[in-house]
């Protein structure tokens, strides 16, 4: 353990041991609430938001403390714990396991941020929500005295009904930034009407002419080479190693946990159907015996292929190293990877699932639609990752920044 790992893990006041069983509680805690969760996946979607009854269950798991700084709260653990836990959350509602990752990787996230940032944000409570928004529609930076004025319209905001922040990522060609913006200077557009992953409420945001000070600033030249103010405020693993090298799994831990459910579903589904045409049980069948085999062995495979990148990258925080280049994008590859593989894994069960599955309140349906829609963010899409490994591989350079 590094000197810095271990001074993280002595102020949560537990030994290695001690955080090890409070990570098996974590995602046991998950595990626990997805027969809940699945109950409430149609009023999620109905409501195009995570309903009070589920935040008030996230944080009462504390979820949200997973890896917010310690002093703030948290609880001394890491983001592999997150998407662990945010992958057994997907397994129940698509929605709130979007939500069950992102609103820890955004507690986490504000590690980030100068401590000046980070006491304002947490001024008044240590159970704060904040939503980020990426995609601008349009934007304008001004420089002012001690930071710069903003206006623009951003969407995908995931989660912001229940944001007291939002975290702008403001990106072009060449760089990135962060800023952090309080919930009394943006306004929600809701724009969220959508195929799947409805419950996320992932709608727009305006700001008009706001001034961020510059210590609500996070510079794309400090979170993509892992030298934030977190390195040296906590130190560790993941606060020392570039953003986007594990980013991308905040996105793909929750869809795996949905192929997962559509999985479950359709095991526990089958079990008691009989075929209309030759009235012989379903589970006899042995085109059905292989779908569920080939669609459950693909979702185990790509859990396991994030928990390894989550240990290896770890293991470089750890040890403080630089990730090489090919390592980056390798696991940029296995994220868009285990994504479209849990595309395919749920969409091949759904196909043999019957009509009854077409219905608007089935829950394999939905899950499959979710699957399916969250697949669409171009962060996790196959073509670019792919490419660049390719790349990298033949010692050609990359063609995005964003490794």
């Amino acid at each position: 353990m590094s000197t810095e790992v271990a001074r993280q893990t002595a102020s949560s006041g537990m030994s290695g041991d001690g955080l090890q069983h409070l990570r098996r509680t974590m995602i046991e805690r998950a595990r626990a609430l997805v027969p809940t969760l699945r109950e409430r996946a149609g009023q999620c979607e109905k409501l195009r938001r995570v309903p009070q009854e589920t935040v008030a269950d996230y944080v009462a798991a504390q979820f949200h403390r997973i890896s917010q700084p310690v002093p703030f709260g948290g609880l001394g653990l890491d983001m592999d714990t997150v998407y662990e836990v945010a992958a057994e959350l997907g397994r129940g509602c698509g929605s709130s396991g979007w939500m069950g990752s992102f609103w820890p990787l955004h507690n986490w996230m504000m590690g980030m941020w100068p401590k000046q940032a980070q006491e304002e944000y947490w001024a008044d409570s240590r159970d704060v929500l904040s939503s980020t928004a990426s995609a601008a529609v349009k934007c304008n930076i001004e420089p002012a005295k001690g930071g710069v004025r903003v206006s623009g319209k951003w969407n995908f905001a995931s989660g912001v009904d229940h944001a007291a922040w939002v975290q702008l990522i403001i990106t072009d060609r060449e760089r990135a930034d962060m800023m952090l913006v309080p919930k009394k200077d943006f306004t929600i557009d809701d724009n969220w009407h959508v195929l799947g992953l409805c419950g996320s409420g992932s709608k727009a945001i305006s700001i008009e002419n706001v001034f961020i000070p510059e210590h609500r600033i996070c510079h794309g030249a400090q979170f993509m080479t892992g030298n934030t103010a977190g390195r040296e405020l906590y130190g560790t693993p993941f606060y020392k190693i570039p953003l986007f090298s594990f980013l991308g799994y905040s996105l793909a831990a929750p869809i795996i946990g949905m192929a997962q459910g559509v999985v479950d579903l359709f095991e526990e589904q089958m079990r008691g159907r009989h075929d209309s045409q030759t009235g012989s049980p379903v589970i006899e069948q042995p085109a059905m015996q292989v779908r569920l085999a080939e669609s459950s062995a693909e979702v185990d495979a790509v859990r396991l292929l994030m928990r390894r990148d989550l240990r290896e990258l770890r293991e470089y925080g750890e040890a403080g190293g630089e990730i090489p280049i090919v390592e980056r994008a390798r696991m940029r590859r296995d994220i868009a990877f285990a994504v479209r593989t849990s595309v395919r894994a749920a969409n091949r069960l759904f196909e043999a699932a019957g009509a009854h599955a077409i219905y608007e309140g089935s829950p394999i349906q939905r899950l499959t639609r979710d699957v399916n829609a969250a697949s669409h963010s171009l962060a996790i899409t196959w073509d670019v990752p792919a490419e660049n490994y390719g790349r990298v591989r033949w010692g050609l350079p990359p063609n995005t920044w964003q490794l």
